[in-house]
């Protein structure tokens, strides 16, 4: 940590990506804890959206003051990532004199807010959800210059356990991390699919649902495989898809040679207000994913009431999802476990009504906006103590 004189922090400006609707809700909830406080908040969006976010957005909704940099965007041969040069940032800076800046993980900008701090006194916190991920390659140099930036943060917030570990084994203290657990608006979730539910009963179909991209680095083949060795013992289930991706064709065609076309649907891209609508007709949400530094579609289905069979490898997993409780944590290469816990499921749908029931109760004491909010505020207060 960069040793500054304590203060009182009046102005912190949070710089992040895009608008979206999972974020809107929390930095709603941020601003009204900090002026509660008497603290200013502003957040700098990099740019409105890019090309692979369909987010349908009304700036209306942020009830907080907010400033678009209208960022040049660039990939670097990887469709799953765009990069964001925050061009403006500088400027945007010395025009409102924050007193702290929270910025979205180990980007661009926050090795900029790193090169100002070593010519003025810049204080900036890394919110971050980065983890150790298996099987995924860190460079050398990669690490140096995360240790490198970590080392002049004044506090950090992250998404859960593995996220703390994570800025732990880059240099940073304990007690300088609070930890926000990643969320979404669970009010949403829980109250529209409590509505939907209350007019349709169904058709008394089990069904399975994925929400999210559909890409082979979701481990999305791994429950294919699941469901064809499922579907030659039984056919009483159905997978929903939601969700579209440049892999899709592949999937289809390994639905059309395992003759599961009436086993597997295809619902594509959906807005926000819209995923409601297949979590309410779902009996089980399926997150098989590894890539992920979190999944907030887990606690979207857990505040849904479904149990969720969720990769042990991420990050909401670890966090959220206890085995057998609030849902089922697997190694999705391990097929044979993946079909078992899906079996069993089947055959004991009111357990899996239960541990839905029990997932929503979790997520709502562990899980909520007003707590991820308050571990902002707890991390801003931080730098006016000795």
């Amino acid at each position: 940590m960069d040793i500054l004189t304590p203060m009182t922090v009046k102005k912190v400006i949070i710089v992040t990506n895009i608008p979206n609707p999972y974020r809107i809700p929390l930095f709603n909830e941020v601003n009204k804890q900090f002026e509660k406080a008497g603290i200013k908040l502003k957040v700098l969006f990099g740019s409105l959206g890019y090309s692979r976010r369909q987010y349908k957005i009304d700036m209306n909704e942020c009830h907080f003051e907010y400033s678009v940099l209208n960022s040049p965007k660039f990939d670097l041969g990887d469709n799953e990532k765009t990069y964001f040069t925050y061009k403006g940032l500088v400027k945007a800076i010395n025009r409102e004199k924050p007193d702290a800046i929270i910025v979205g993980g180990y980007s661009v900008v926050t090795i900029r807010l790193w090169l100002r701090s070593l010519f003025r006194k810049t204080r900036y916190i890394i919110w971050s959800g980065s983890v150790h991920r298996e099987g995924y390659y860190d460079s050398r140099i990669r690490r140096i210059i995360r240790k490198i930036v970590t080392g002049r943060a004044v506090a950090f917030i992250a998404y859960g356990s593995k996220a703390k570990e994570y800025l732990v084994d880059l240099g940073a203290e304990e007690k300088e991390i609070f930890i926000a657990r990643n969320t979404v608006d669970t009010k949403f979730f829980q109250t529209r699919t409590d509505e939907i539910r209350s007019q349709s009963a169904g058709d008394g179909t089990f069904r399975f649902t994925y929400v999210g991209f559909i890409t082979l680095r979701k481990n999305l083949m791994q429950l294919m495989e699941a469901v064809k060795l499922l579907a030659e013992k039984r056919k009483d289930f159905v997978l929903d898809l939601v969700g579209e991706g440049n892999d899709k064709p592949v999937f289809e065609a390994f639905i059309k040679k395992n003759g599961l076309e009436e086993m597997v649907n295809f619902i594509g891209f959906v807005q926000k207000s819209e995923v409601p609508v297949y979590l309410a007709r779902s009996s089980c949400f399926i997150f098989p994913s590894e890539y992920d530094i979190w999944g907030l579609v887990v606690n979207e289905a857990m505040a849904a009431a479904l149990p969720c069979i969720s990769s042990k490898k991420s990050g909401v997993t670890v966090d959220l999802v206890k085995d057998g409780e609030t849902g089922f944590a697997v190694d999705f290469s391990d097929t044979a476990k993946v079909v078992e816990v899906m079996n069993h499921l089947l055959d004991h749908p009111d357990e899996a009504k239960r541990i839905g029931r029990n997932a929503r109760e979790f997520l709502q004491s562990n899980a909520s906006i007003p707590g991820a909010a308050s571990a902002f505020l707890e991390a801003i207060r931080s730098l006016e103590k000795d």
